[in-house]
């Protein structure tokens, strides 16, 4: 009897470990298919876009509206400030985020190799709900540019982009604390730290 209920557990171990690595797979998956439509949609054709930016604003966004919930984006670079902020002020400053990142990185996909963006195998995850999926991402003017995108699976089963680490950089750390500063610059208040924030991503632009 025991040797039966070990091998059950065996073969549920296994099952339930498969299905883990097959729902870290699809996190993978996701990854892929947005680096193609940046590959096929962006940088293939950037000698048009590069004199076109609202087509090339309209395209990323068609690429990353599946994969980026920017008013989620935009609630945890607000961190601990979120909650006193007035639903208006919520939306706007997730409109001047997802505006101004549009913007300034759609211009910086048009410096990559097409030929050279490799999504790397699944390497060990972590314990927490995101899955780590790398891409290497070779600049045409030379350079490599590693990039982890963080994935989490919603109720529904989709795959949405949690937080990027750009060459070791914590994207949605360096936001919020960039806007925790801000906060702090202008004595606390909300109004005149996001425009301050929309001051300091239109300089990035």
């Amino acid at each position: 009897m025991t040797k039966i209920l070990s091998g059950v557990f065996f073969v549920f171990a296994l099952l339930g470990s498969s299905l883990t690595w097959s729902n870290e797979e699809g996190a993978r998956d996701t990854v892929v298919k947005v680096v193609e439509a940046f590959r096929n949609d962006i940088v293939a054709d950037k000698a048009v876009l590069a004199k076109d930016p609202a087509l090339l604003e309209e395209r990323v966004n068609s690429i990353l509206t599946g994969v980026v919930d920017f008013d989620d984006f935009s609630k945890k670079v607000m961190g601990k400030y979120y909650r006193r902020a007035s639903p208006e002020q919520r939306a706007r400053f997730a409109n001047v985020t997802k505006d101004t990142l549009l913007k300034t990185y759609g211009t910086s996909l048009l410096e990559l190799d097409a030929d050279r963006i490799n999504v790397l195998p699944l390497g060990p995850q972590g314990r927490g709900r995101e899955t780590k999926v790398d891409v290497d991402f070779q600049m045409e003017a030379g350079g490599m540019l590693n990039i982890s995108f963080y994935m989490e699976e919603t109720k529904a089963g989709n795959w949405m982009l949690s937080n990027v680490v750009i060459n070791n950089i914590n994207f949605g750390l360096t936001f919020r604390k960039q806007f925790g500063v801000m906060m702090q610059q202008n004595k606390n208040d909300i109004e005149l730290a996001i425009s301050a924030w929309r001051e300091s991503l239109a300089k990035k632009s």
